[in-house]
């Protein structure tokens, strides 16, 4: 997916700990194909997990944590969004109507 390419560190992060809700680490770990200390330093901020690991995540979650993922990531891009129009002043008004309609 993409859209999962453009996700901040913090999106990626809440996903890895909605995930760790329903599992150990380790089990987290196992099912994603990434050790317990990637998770430890997903969790502490030091690494972040790549595209195909949040993709992973999506692929094992059960329904109930895929739309929650879903939020998350709907929200992040909002977010990124709304940030975007804030700080290009210069986007004319049919661009920001667009984006902002959103809101």
């Amino acid at each position: 997916m993409r859209i999962i390419h453009n996700l901040s560190k913090d999106a990626r992060e809440r996903i890895i700990s909605l995930l760790l809700e329903k599992r150990s680490k380790k089990e987290l770990a196992e099912e994603l194909d990434v050790s317990p200390s990637a998770i430890t330093k997903f969790l502490n901020g030091l690494t972040h997990p790549s595209d195909k690991t949040i993709e992973r995540a999506i692929e094992i979650a059960d329904e109930e944590e895929k739309e929650r993922i879903y939020e998350i990531i709907v929200e992040d891009i909002m977010e990124s969004l709304e940030e975007f129009v804030k700080n290009n002043y210069s986007i004319n008004e049919k661009i920001k109507n667009m984006i902002t309609r959103s809101f």
